[in-house]
């Protein structure tokens, strides 16, 4: 046998075993991050990474009328698309309806869409609620150009819009993502109070490195690429505790000032330019909680201090900030394995908003 037949017969044997080993961590829910190849997916199911876009204007969305699962070691969500993309049923637009504007923390990542914050403010409130909420580092200038360029046109009473402080101050900063070629909006400042958005030339639509490209072919057919997939992930994992130093960062407390600055920027284009009501709900960590209770004083942060006061000014305006609601357990409202909502969490912070969307 020559040994050009014995490498290959031996690269076949070693790929086949590390299938069975595979599908076998697979089924006995033993991964961390578990992932179905796509060519084992049921009909009308993609990829996550083809199932989450960034092809809009506004960067990030969902393949419309379409299917995703996630599994991870505390879920096992399926995420499904309505006709315009949304992570919703189909839309019956009221007048009355209330749009909902966020990152992961508004779309329900991590949690079966009956446990979403969405769904308990439908319950709680009997409005509508139709959800604009998207992942993938989706900020607050992405909250402005989607509902410039969508939700606006769909009949409302009431804006909903939740910032999350521990990276939507952050998530737009160009100055974070120099180099990338992901297809997403940042902002520019043209003076000290006014700012633009670009997206910037070298960026591609859905983009894939040669190596992503290498790394996609495995994920859609490969159980092995599972093992993958957590050996990068575990690694990731280590060396972000190997960076943490003894500072404790909070994004209420610590987010950099000319950050805040455009953030509000973008966020008061949606508040001071619509006769809805609006509903800014702002979303602690367990950091920001803790940071609070060690003596942080919210008074001397100058975008809370900010909303607090249009809160105050501002008729059509309420501020919930959710860190002035702490539960008993704050651990029970994130997920074990995330840093997500869990369907507590959701509940939790569906209770609150809904007590003044009604009064609203």
């Amino acid at each position: 046998m020559s040994s050009i037949k014995k490498i290959l017969i031996l690269s076949l044997g070693t790929i086949t075993i590390l299938e069975f080993i595979s599908f076998g961590f697979f089924k006995l829910n033993l991964l961390e991050i578990s992932h179905t190849p796509k060519i084992y997916l049921d009909k009308g199911f993609v990829p996550n990474d083809e199932w989450w876009t960034e092809e809009k204007p506004w960067g990030a969305w969902h393949m419309s009328s379409s299917a995703t699962n996630q599994k991870r070691s505390c879920y096992n969500v399926i995420y499904k698309s309505n006709e315009i993309g949304a992570r919703d049923d189909n839309f019956i637009n009221k007048d009355n309806d209330v749009l909902l504007l966020g990152d992961s923390f508004a779309e329900g990542y991590g949690v079966d869409l009956d446990n979403s914050s969405q769904k308990y403010i439908e319950k709680f409130t009997n409005l509508n609620v139709l959800n604009f909420g998207v992942s993938r580092n989706f900020g607050p200038l992405q909250y402005f150009l989607i509902y410039e360029n969508l939700a606006k046109n769909f009949l409302h009473q009431t804006i909903l819009i939740y910032l999350l402080p521990d990276n939507d101050f952050s998530d737009n900063d160009y100055n974070n993502w120099q180099g990338s070629k992901r297809y997403r909006p940042y902002y520019k400042s043209i003076n000290s109070n006014h700012y633009s958005s670009f997206i910037p030339e070298q960026s591609v639509k859905n983009y894939l490195s040669s190596t992503k490209k290498l790394k996609k072919i495995l994920k859609d057919y490969f159980w092995t690429s599972n093992l993958f997939i957590n050996v990068n992930y575990n690694y990731r994992i280590y060396r972000s505790n190997k960076k943490k130093s003894s500072f404790n960062f909070s994004g209420y407390f610590d987010s950099d000032i000319n950050q805040q600055k455009a953030v509000i920027y973008f966020l008061d284009k949606i508040i001071e330019n619509t006769s809805s009501n609006v509903v800014l709900v702002s979303i602690p960590r367990p950091n920001d909680f803790d940071r609070l209770k060690k003596g942080s004083d919210l008074s001397d942060v100058y975008w809370n201090k900010y909303y607090v006061n249009k809160d105050t000014a501002n008729s059509n305006f309420k501020f919930i900030d959710l860190i002035n609601y702490e539960p008993d357990n704050v651990d029970e409202i994130y997920l074990k394995c995330d840093g997500h909502w869990s369907p507590k969490g959701n509940l939790w912070a569906a209770r609150i908003i809904s007590k003044f969307i009604r009064k609203n």
